[in-house]
């Protein structure tokens, strides 16, 4: 059962009603945000962030598309239960889009959203219309994360069991996140914001159907170039 809380986004001179819902799936009760009609396009954020990350996005292409933003477990108005991984955050996507009845539709993620995109991607293709990640490769051996406090060295708005247990499997990697990226057959596009991307090179050479787009702003490019993504994105959608 699905309940719903009424915002408003302004974006210039229209006012943009924003809803956020909250929906039951299989490990609790979630929470997201909606805004504009069209096809749909589903948004996934960054550790630490929630929805409401993709806000600014979701207003500048609401015009042509049904913008869907999940809090994801842990974070925002979301169930924060006691086990947190990848694969548990792919399932709760796959509950997700099931319960609202998206057969097919475009997925946007960055940072753990991206691995989270990648990882339903290279299981679900066929069921994508198209794949957006914001500077993020599949997670591999290459890169060694810091060990991560008990506690949280400050207040945090998310639980802070997800970055602990996140960064446990960052350290030890499927190997299968890496080496199965040539199943994602949809068309995908990689935008990287570094000059130092030579992954995301790697990873695009071997989508069947992939293209790479740089931005040099960082890895928060949807925060610190906006209007570069939304350009980037939108062409993607329209193609």
């Amino acid at each position: 059962m699905v309940s719903t809380e009424v915002g408003i986004g302004v974006t210039g001179t229209v006012d943009l009603v924003i809803t956020r819902s909250s929906l039951e799936l299989p490990a609790g009760q979630f929470s997201y945000l909606e805004v504009g009609e069209g096809e749909p396009v589903v948004f996934l954020h960054a550790l630490g962030r929630s929805a409401s990350d993709w806000t600014t996005v979701m207003e500048a292409i609401s015009d042509g598309w049904r913008c869907l933003a999940l809090d994801q477990r842990g974070h925002g108005d979301s169930v924060r239960p006691d086990t947190y991984s990848f694969e548990a955050m792919e399932g709760d996507l796959r509950s997700f889009v099931d319960t609202l009845g998206l057969d097919r539709f475009f997925l946007v993620g960055h940072s753990m959203g991206g691995t989270v995109a990648w990882l339903f991607a290279e299981k679900t293709s066929g069921r994508l219309r198209g794949l957006v990640v914001e500077d993020t490769p599949p997670p591999n051996a290459r890169h060694l994360y810091p060990s991560v406090p008990e506690t949280p060295p400050e207040p945090v708005s998310y639980d802070w069991a997800v970055r602990r247990q996140l960064f446990q499997q960052l350290n030890s990697p499927d190997p299968s996140w890496w080496n199965d990226v040539s199943k994602v057959t949809a068309p995908a596009l990689v935008i990287a914001g570094s000059a130092n991307d030579e992954e995301l090179q790697e990873i695009v050479r071997r989508l069947p159907d992939g293209q790479l787009n740089k931005i040099e702003a960082g890895h928060w490019i949807h925060e610190t170039e906006p209007e570069s993504f939304v350009n980037a994105l939108r062409a993607f959608l329209e193609e």
